[in-house]
């Protein structure tokens, strides 16, 4: 094979495995993200604000918490809206799908490559030592 060809196969390849790696590095931020925002307790407000009031997480809160009370629960709940939780989560599926494809698809590519070098070089060195006893014969 031209070395060329191989060099550029394995740019080629090299490539996919990094943009797989920062397509499932975005979605893992995603998951850090929304996973924060479920279960870090949060304000309703500006902290600076005599009307702020601090909310529970909307994972791990109590039914009878007070800040959880029908009064105050419309202003807690609209600080973490789940329709847009909803949709960074499906965002951060295609790019998880995509990126581990990319990257075992580039490691998969990077690695047949050695295998291939590896089998090249049994390959020639079998051949070597076949002309060099070929060789050897002969000068008997």
């Amino acid at each position: 094979m031209n070395a060329y060809v191989e060099q550029e196969f394995a740019a080629g390849a090299q490539r996919r495995r990094i943009w797989g790696g920062v397509l499932f590095f975005a979605a893992s931020v995603i998951w850090a993200v929304l996973a924060w925002q479920l279960t870090v307790p949060f304000s309703d407000g500006d902290d600076g604000s005599s009307s702020s009031r601090e909310c529970q997480s909307v994972l791990f809160y109590e039914g009878d918490a007070p800040t959880w009370h029908d009064s105050t629960r419309e202003e807690c709940r609209a600080q973490r809206r789940w329709p847009e939780m909803l949709g960074w989560l499906g965002l951060s599926v295609p790019l998880s799908v995509v990126g581990a494809v990319l990257y075992s698809s580039g490691s998969t590519s990077l690695r047949m490559r050695e295998y291939m070098a590896e089998h090249r070089i049994a390959a020639a060195s079998a051949a070597s030592a076949v002309a060099t006893a070929k060789d050897a014969s002969r000068k008997k």
